[in-house]
């Protein structure tokens, strides 16, 4: 299925079927829900992921999609531009923390930037697709 370019934008998402823009809520979720829905759309014969999965028995940390089966995950950075929370020290420590603990536990994180969403939304969702075709 051809999906139009801009399907994915900074607050909003657009569906096949109703191509009004809907709006999906704050700046970081937005581009989680648009991802979530192009899944959908594209792959529904592939297992969906688990939303804000919590992965550590200890912290507190969430995983914006997972697929626990098979420890793939997807990390989209929203605000990792114009002083986004990736972006400042402490969050980029943070960051870095889970992601070497997401290592140590056998973790394979696929990491996507907001911008990455909102340029080739497509070849994102492909790309993760293909990967875990890999490992069905």
């Amino acid at each position: 299925m051809a999906l139009p370019r801009g399907l994915i934008t900074g607050r909003t998402a657009k569906l096949p079927g109703d191509w009004k823009k809907q709006s999906i809520g704050r700046a970081g979720s937005d581009l989680e829900e648009g991802f979530f829905r192009l899944w959908k759309i594209k792959y529904p014969e592939l297992p969906m992921p688990c939303r804000e999965h919590r992965f550590h028995a200890e912290r507190k940390w969430r995983l914006d999609f997972a697929w626990p089966k098979f420890m793939l995950a997807v990390e989209i950075d929203g605000g990792a531009y114009g002083g986004g929370r990736h972006q400042r020290r402490e969050g980029f420590n943070r960051d870095a923390e889970k992601s070497r603990a997401l290592a140590e536990l056998g973790w394979r994180v696929l990491r996507f930037t907001g911008d990455d969403l909102r340029r080739e939304p497509l070849q994102c969702i492909e790309t993760v697709a293909r990967v875990l075709g890999r490992m069905l």
